[in-house]
């Protein structure tokens, strides 16, 4: 047992007084004066025995009494644990982990959540002796290097004070378990064996969501001496809805053509919600409003066409009716709609003759649409390529390793590429090192005409055989005869005029090629490759008439020119990062000097460019505001980009306990360890009960007023044993 008020024990003295009143009242004799011996004979030995022994027990009753007194102003404790005396006296280090999400500013009958916490940060504050050391963690700094140092256990007050006082809500979400992963790295710095980790948070869904199925084998993270006290905060379920997504699907983006913009809105209201409103705004103009029927818990995915008439990078952002949590009402994203595209075309001067004709036809009404500029394969290289978007390329097979490793690096950073073969492709010059280097599909061989059949038959050529009309190359190209949704169809050649084709390069089969256009013979004609953050169009025909009459087709022109554009414009198209992030932002256009990022709060950051091959690149880690930001280099606009808050924020639903025990179960974590408290205002107490154990003070107090009461009564029969019986 230990006492939390010592000092007073030395009441205990008290206790003496009742047994010095007692032996005083031996000590003096009494001169009762009486005629006969009647009264005497009445007092039988029996009586007198009894009388003694209540006396005796009134002693012992007073003396209990004004023990019972004092004990319950000590205040002593019985102790839970075998370190709990230990506890009491020891130095202790204390982590306080507080999270500073949105879903924080959300309030229930006690007030603003992170308003709660703040309260109940200052309260262990208090509870700080001559030696503790603090540290103060937010949430949001979790996984921020620069952020380290500055979380060192402190033995300065008034700096905890003060940095718990100024906690702000942030946009950034980080998942418990890697807060709890950094709260051992910050405990771990202490010399102290009492260690004790403060966790302060709504535990809403979203910041358990990926935490347990991430951790896949435990891990010991904590050593067992280290006690975890949880402090689930917010009563009041929340009605909310979010936009946890946008998308905007690869389409050719060009000024006054439509583009989709997709939407996913998520409904933890906790009732279904029929005809919610979603309005879509672009360059801060409404261009579309619908109505969404949503069931709860569940998210559902909302379409809009619109169309923007300006050119350059346009702003837009989709946005929900008020609810609980408004933080994630608005989702940002931007729209690169390119007026000139910067095009280099590579090759001999007879193999590229129809692409250059084709590429010069494409006009507006400020001139050409393509920035056109030529360079014979063996002079390219990265100067050649600097603010190129899209390199257009004959004969990729004659490359040097050197210039394959170019152009490898070019399209990995974001840019296009449109490949046909050379008149004389060798499948082995193109797989190595050229196909190797940009991980393309590589080619199997070379198919030629047919040749004449013995009974004098014509040669025979291969045509289209199936076109994805679903691509965004073919959007709004022609009127597919099909049913409406058929993305593939046999026959095109209603819509579609095929070209004969005498000779065509056969690409192996590839899990991230998407065949576009295939051939009767059962190879791909034209197809599309990811590689890196870039996208590669590789055509099967050579530019030529040896080989096709695919230059004389109608087709040829404008999907020539729909290629350049939906390679140029999915470069620049962004949906958003998510607050907290690092940001790599890369541009092919080289420029002296730094460059200068506007964050949405209007505050302009200077950063410096490297130069990575043909790019200069930029990783910027500021991006604690939700908004746009915008890169400038000198005056002119290289790049903009949005940032989100992280969709699991919606889900602001309150996770089982049983969850929370798996994760911290999972980083080594034992349920012995932890201590939830569930009332915040008795933080101190029940704090101080698992440091020392559980105050009995009030138990003594009852236990003293039961004695009181016994004394009472027995000090009542006692009198009336002394009252002479009258004769």
């Amino acid at each position: 047992m230990t006492f939390l008020n010592p000092a007073l024990l030395l009441g205990l003295l008290a206790a003496a007084i009742p047994i010095l009143l007692h032996l005083l009242n031996l000590r003096r004799l009494r001169t009762i004066e009486f005629s006969t011996l009647t009264f005497l004979k009445e007092l039988q030995r029996t009586r007198i025995r009894r009388l003694k022994i209540r006396q005796l027990l009134l002693l012992f009753l007073r003396t209990l009494l004004v023990m019972l007194l004092v004990l319950a102003f000590a205040r002593p404790t019985l102790q839970g644990s075998m370190m709990g005396s230990i506890g009491s006296h020891g130095k202790t280090s204390i982590v306080m982990l507080i999270d500073d999400s949105f879903s924080m500013t959300a309030s229930d009958q006690e007030g603003e959540i992170l308003k709660q916490a703040r309260q109940a940060a200052l309260t262990i504050l208090d509870l700080l002796k001559e030696g503790d050391e603090v540290s103060v963690v937010k949430f949001s700094d979790v996984g921020r290097t620069s952020m380290d140092q500055q979380h060192g256990l402190s033995h300065d007050p008034q700096l905890l004070r003060r940095a718990i006082e100024e906690l702000k809500p942030t946009p950034v979400h980080r998942k418990l378990a890697e807060v709890l992963r950094y709260s051992a790295r910050v405990i771990a710095g202490s010399v102290n064996f009492n260690r004790e980790i403060y966790l302060f948070s709504d535990f809403q869904r979203g910041l358990l969501e990926q935490s347990v199925s991430s951790i896949l084998t435990a891990e010991s993270l904590f050593p067992p001496e280290v006690r975890f006290f949880v402090l689930p905060l917010g009563k009041r379920s929340i009605q909310n809805f979010g936009v946890e997504e946008v998308t905007i699907p690869s389409a050719i983006f060009e000024p006054g053509k439509p583009f989709t913009v997709r939407a996913r809105i998520g409904n933890y209201s906790g009732e279904d919600a029929q005809n919610h409103f979603v309005g879509l705004f672009l360059n801060g103009t409404r261009m579309a409003q619908r109505g969404v029927d949503l069931r709860v818990g569940t998210s559902s995915e909302v379409e809009f066409s619109v169309t923007s008439e300006e050119a350059g990078f346009v702003e837009g952002f989709i946005e929900l009716e008020d609810d609980d949590l408004e933080q994630d009402n608005k989702r940002f994203f931007t729209v690169y709609l390119p007026e000139r595209i910067s095009v280099l075309l590579v090759g001999t001067e007879p193999e590229t003759r129809y692409l250059r004709l084709a590429l010069g036809t494409r006009q507006s009404r400020e001139g050409s649409v393509f920035g056109l500029q030529e360079v014979r394969g063996e002079r390219l290289g990265t100067t050649q390529m600097q603010g190129a978007q899209v390199l257009v390329l004959v004969a990729p097979e004659d490359l040097s390793p050197a210039q394959s490793g170019q152009i490898a690096a070019f399209v990995s950073q974001g840019g296009g590429l449109i490949l046909f073969p050379g008149s004389n492709v060798s499948p082995e010059r193109f797989n190595t090192p050229f196909a190797a280097q940009l991980k393309l599909p590589t080619i199997l061989g070379v198919d030629g005409a047919i040749p004449q059949s013995l009974n004098g038959n014509p040669p025979s050529f291969v045509e289209f055989d199936r076109i994805e009309l679903r691509h965004p190359l073919f959007q709004g190209m022609f009127d597919s005869p099909g049913q409406p949704g058929v993305p593939e169809t046999r026959g095109r050649q209603q819509t579609v005029e095929s070209p004969r084709i005498a000779r065509s390069v056969r690409f192996a089969p590839s899990a991230q090629s998407n065949q576009i256009i295939t051939l009767t013979s059962g190879s791909a004609f034209f197809l599309e490759h990811q590689s890196g953050s870039g996208r590669v169009l590789m055509v099967a025909v050579a530019p030529n008439l040896e080989w096709s009459d695919f230059p004389l087709k109608g087709l040829f022109v404008p999907l020539l020119h729909r290629s350049v554009s939906y390679l140029a414009g999915d470069q620049h198209q962004n949906t958003g990062h998510l607050a907290g992030d690092e940001v790599s932002i890369r541009s092919t256009v080289r420029t002296p000097g730094p460059w200068t990022i506007r964050n949405p709060s209007m505050i302009d950051v200077a950063a410096t460019p490297v130069s990575r091959g043909v790019q200069q690149s930029v990783r910027f880690g500021e991006t604690e505001s939700m908004g746009l930001y915008t890169v400038r280099a000198g005056t002119s606009v290289i790049r903009k980009f949005a940032v989100n808050l992280h969709p699991d924020e919606s889900n602001t639903g309150p996770a089982e306990r049983s969850d929370l025990e798996t994760v911290f179960r999972r980083v080594g974590i034992e349920s012995s360890s932890v201590s939830f408290i569930d009332q915040p205002r008795e933080v101190q107490r029940l704090v101080l009960e698992s440091r020392l154990g559980v105050e009995v003070w009030k138990h003594l107090l009852l236990a003293a007023l039961a004695v009181a009461l016994l004394e009472m009564i027995v000090a009542r029969i006692s009198k009336q044993e002394l009252t002479p019986v009258p004769s």
